[in-house]
């Protein structure tokens, strides 16, 4: 927010040096940015009086000059031809700096000394904008008689002070020169100029037999105001407003536009002024944008908009889109006679979303996007009619169209003195707490304190308690100790099994990653993914950096195979990889809620490994959380080696998959050696994850040991005869360890030797043969029947 501080004091008082002012302010909340003076380069730039005119001797397109300075007449050789004896013009003397940095020297020019140069408006900061009397190509006159010698600064309001403030988004009230005003008039404890907003209101009939207005999305739209005016003329502003403008970073239109690009500086209400005759019917008509309608902007562009846009429109065509920019069909000409200015509250979220689709962002979007109070709209285009009255630039006509279906008032706020002091330290009284409320413009009362609708960010006892720090001072505050109970931050349990599974990838020899969450779709083609792969429907950013980055992922085979492939690439011999992070998955497309985002631990590896490796990390990972992992081998993966992958699940409930990278897609990333890579989700992992491992002592006699190798079909997972065993071998069976896998010679086709350790023992007394025969017996039993299974012999 850019506020001239001339502008400023017209509101409010602040009788203090700009600097002491910007660190007062800074301390009362509004942090200050930047001080700048419009002519700070500027020097020994003085008004001259042309007192002669001859042609240059040796040029015929030079003139030479007598210029009085006031007690000095000096000579300047010249090419512009709109120059008369008797004009007051701006000399740039010997030694003087202009607006852009360069230094003007004495010299000769074609035989002819020439003491300085005299200034077109452009070599003073300024442009024909801010001075269209200024000749387009040519030395700048000024419309009066000035004093010789007198500095140009003042003269052209060049010595101003301009102040850029920081606001920070729940200020909206602030985006202002009356909000700054009102907060320098509690800082200080003066009073708060209000500007006039209420016009006389001259012209004939009433507002309403000019225009009608209809809110077809009053969630969207909650107020709009109308005035009209009549018998309008449109021209150049008055100087002050202009250089107001321009001082502020906006560039002047017409007396009009003006008018509304002034209130929206002064009072924070972005306004918008159409040519009445340009609308059908005289009927204006908020409404929902339809999809795949197109507009031409002000700045010419055609814009297409969808549904989820507000726009003003008549009952043919939209005239502006609401709260960004108006339109070319309805814009204010010279030849405009009657005009309607808008004043209007929008929703702050809808205006940002439509601006970011449409890639405008305005001043008028800006400040509507942070949610501005709709009383403030009847105040806004009251004033802009007073300031064509003052202007003489047209004709009020009585009444406000004015629709506001659902009124906002007041907030009640409550809290105590007791309260605010124990928030902040302090020791300050109920009616100095009171006082110093109603300097910000707050109506304090027994028990709390009513904010005005301007005020949306005070909501309870904090903020209240912040607003009278600030008027009381922070600097005053004393320091003291805090007071309350400690607490000890602590993880949750997500989080320690996140912990562990992270401490469990790093011991099996894999490094943690971090990848982008977005990706190029060619990856999918790159993974081999089938067109009707539910991995394919992935959700497209509106605005990408580029292709590379313009889905969401799916998957986190891409993102692996990529970071595998950066180290292949730079020589690395080998190298393990991994990263627990979120996917996303849309339950549809186009996307109608957000994408569900489970989050995986994914994982890869190439150089020195194979299956059995990143088949003991996912087990290894799995068991960390206290979970145990089982592997189908029949899993169909589009991007892994056939018969070399296999589905993990936990606790019966698949969790993802392990594998050997398909040869096409190793080629397709560029790894020139067989790599493997994981994606498992955590959620089975943490939902049968024990939290605190039972204890169990150490037992106290020694285990009888029995070695038992079985025949079983080739089909057998050798993990499912673990857990017969251990189910079907008796209440002293510890553990079962498979040792040996073999196939060949005594072994029929088809089939296959798993050979295991069966450990037994007891806890009150050492085991005899016979009970651990026993307890082999019934096992094997039990394999037999459910596994056709056969001691080796």
């Amino acid at each position: 927010m850019i506020v001239p501080m001339s502008w400023l004091r017209e509101y409010a008082d602040a009788d203090v040096s700009t600097r002491d002012f910007a660190e007062d302010i800074t301390m009362f909340g509004q942090k200050v940015e930047a001080i700048t003076k419009p002519g700070e380069r500027i020097d020994r730039i003085v008004v001259g009086r042309v007192a002669g005119i001859t042609k240059h001797a040796g040029a015929d397109k030079l003139l030479v000059t007598k210029i009085d300075t006031g007690g000095r007449m000096i000579q300047v050789v010249t090419g512009a031809r709109n120059l008369s004896v008797g004009d007051f013009v701006p000399v740039a003397l010997d030694g003087a700096t202009l607006a852009n940095g360069v230094t003007i020297k004495s010299g000769e020019l074609r035989g002819e000394l020439s003491e300085g140069m005299l200034c077109s408006i452009e070599e003073l900061g300024y442009t024909r904008h801010d001075y269209p009397e200024a000749p387009e190509n040519g030395i700048y006159v000024f419309s009066e008689p000035r004093e010789p010698g007198a500095d140009v600064r003042p003269i052209l309001e060049l010595t101003d002070e301009v102040v850029e403030y920081e606001i920070t988004s729940n200020r909206a009230d602030c985006f202002s020169v009356v909000g700054i005003a009102r907060e320098v008039a509690a800082m200080y404890g003066g009073p708060l100029r209000f500007p006039d907003c209420s016009p006389e209101e001259l012209g004939g009939g009433r507002a309403a037999d000019h225009i009608a207005v209809r809110i077809d999305a009053p969630e969207l739209c909650p107020r709009y105001a109308a005035r009209v005016i009549r018998n309008a003329r449109i021209g150049v502003s008055p100087q002050w407003l202009r250089h107001r403008l321009t001082a502020a970073g906006v560039r002047p239109i017409n007396s009009i536009v003006d008018i509304t690009n002034y209130v929206m500086l002064e009072l924070g209400q972005p306004m918008h002024a159409f040519d009445i005759d340009e609308i059908a019917g005289r009927r204006i008509i908020v409404r929902n944008a339809r999809d795949g309608e197109t507009f031409v902007t002000l700045d010419g562009q055609r814009r297409e908009l969808d549904a989820s846009m507000l726009v003003i429109a008549d009952p043919e065509k939209a005239i502006a889109i609401a709260g960004i920019m108006g339109g070319e069909n309805s814009k204010v000409t010279e030849g405009a006679s009657a005009i309607l200015f808008e004043s209007a509250a929008f929703s702050g979220p809808n205006i940002r979303r439509s601006s970011k689709k449409l890639g405008l962002r305005t001043d008028a979007s800006s400040r509507y996007e942070k949610g501005l109070d709709p009383n403030l709209a009847l105040v806004a285009v009251n004033r802009a009619a007073r300031l064509v009255e003052l202007l003489g630039v047209g004709e009020v006509v009585p009444g406000v169209v004015d629709c506001y279906p659902g009124v906002v008032s007041d907030r009640d706020v409550a809290y105590t003195a007791d309260g605010v002091n124990r928030l902040l330290g302090t020791d300050i009284s109920g009616d100095a707490m009171a006082s110093m409320l109603r300097r910000l413009g707050l109506s304090p009362y027994p028990g709390g304190v009513s904010a005005p609708s301007f005020r949306r960010d005070i909501t309870r006892e904090a903020d209240v308690a912040e607003e009278i720090a600030r008027v009381y001072g922070y600097d005053n505050i004393p320091a003291t100790l805090a007071s309350g109970t400690p607490t000890v931050g602590r993880k949750n349990r997500e989080q320690l099994l996140e912990d562990r599974l992270k401490a469990a990838m790093a011991a099996s020899g894999y490094s943690e990653a971090l990848t982008y969450a977005f990706e190029s779709p060619k990856a999918f083609d790159r993974l081999l993914l089938p067109e009707d792969s539910e991995l394919r429907r992935a959700a497209r950013l509106v605005n990408p950096l580029g292709e590379d980055f313009s889905v969401m992922r799916t998957s986190m085979a891409n993102a692996i195979l990529t970071a595998l492939a950066a180290n292949y690439s730079k020589r690395n011999e080998s190298a393990a990889l991994y990263e627990i992070t979120k996917v996303y998955r849309p339950s549809a497309l186009p996307l109608q809620d957000l994408p569900d985002e489970p989050k995986v631990l994914a994982f890869g590896i190439y150089g020195g490994a194979d299956f059995y490796d990143i088949k003991g990390a996912a087990e290894a990972a799995a068991a960390s959380a206290g979970a145990e992992a089982d592997f189908e081998r029949t899993a169909d993966v589009p991007f892994l080696h056939p018969g070399r992958a296999a589905y993990v699940s936990v606790g019966g409930e698949r969790a993802g998959y392990i594998g050997e990278v398909h040869p096409d897609v190793l080629a397709a990333y560029g790894i020139g050696e067989r790599a493997y890579v994981a994606e498992l989700f955590v959620a089975p992992i943490y939902a049968n994850a024990i939290d605190r491992p039972a204890y169990k002592p150490l037992g106290r006699f020694p285990a009888a040991r029995r070695d038992v190798a079985l025949i079983v079909p080739e089909g057998v997972p050798a993990k499912a005869v673990e857990r017969a065993i251990l189910a079907s071998a008796g209440a002293y069976i510890e553990s079962a360890k498979l040792f040996d896998v073999y196939r060949g010679a005594g072994v029929a086709d088809g089939r296959k030797s798993l050979a295991y350790s069966l450990s037994f023992r007891s806890p009150d007394r050492t085991l005899t043969d016979a009970q651990a025969d026993e307890g082999v017996k019934s096992a094997l039993v039990r394999l037999a029947d459910e596994f056709d299974a056969r001691p080796r012999v």
